[in-house]
């Protein structure tokens, strides 16, 4: 399948929203009303014209429910068309989005007006993912829990407000200079 078959088969937000539980909901509610969105940032994507994001992801990931709603209030904002496929259900896709050879989410795909890739974001901003390789060998090796990288990590989305999010995905998009 092209990505502009992937897109027109994907969930609306509203529809994923339908997937998750009481949990994932509130907690996605929470990061959504947080989002900080800068206004220019909004009118760069806007001039850029017709845009579409494809986002792989899942209701389980832990990194997606502090993401996915920064991610969601951009794309409603400055009027790019987004859709969400799970990861479990399109490995093919999947696939083709690896990071170090893992299946990690949420990776977002931009899309331009013909639904050719203009880029691909994820699994974290890089602040998020700095905090994680800076752990990586520990972890792997059994000197620290996994588990209080990760709370670092919900630490970063708290104070952060999806600004790296928004930045980042601007700049994929070509509207910004922070490039990943």
């Amino acid at each position: 399948m092209t990505l502009q078959q992937y897109y027109a088969n994907g969930l609306t937000a509203e529809a994923y929203a339908e997937l998750l539980d009481d949990t994932q909901r509130e907690l996605h509610a929470l990061y959504r009303r947080r989002v900080e969105i800068d206004a220019g940032a909004v009118e760069r994507l806007a001039a850029a014209g017709p845009l579409h994001l494809l986002v792989i992801t899942e209701p389980w990931c832990g990194d997606s429910l502090a993401i996915f709603p920064a991610i969601d209030a951009l794309c409603d904002r400055a009027g790019i068309g987004l859709r969400v496929v799970r990861r479990d259900e399109v490995p093919e896709l999947m696939d083709r989005y690896l990071t170090r050879g893992g299946r990690a989410i949420p990776i977002a795909i931009g899309l331009d007006a013909d639904f050719q890739e203009r880029f691909r974001w994820g699994p974290r901003p890089a602040a998020a993912q700095a905090i994680f390789e800076a752990h990586r060998e520990a972890i792997a090796e059994g000197q620290i829990d996994k588990v209080g990288v990760h709370k670092r990590i919900r630490a970063f989305y708290a104070r952060d407000k999806g600004q790296a999010v928004v930045r980042e995905l601007v700049a994929g998009f070509g509207g910004g200079s922070d490039e990943r």
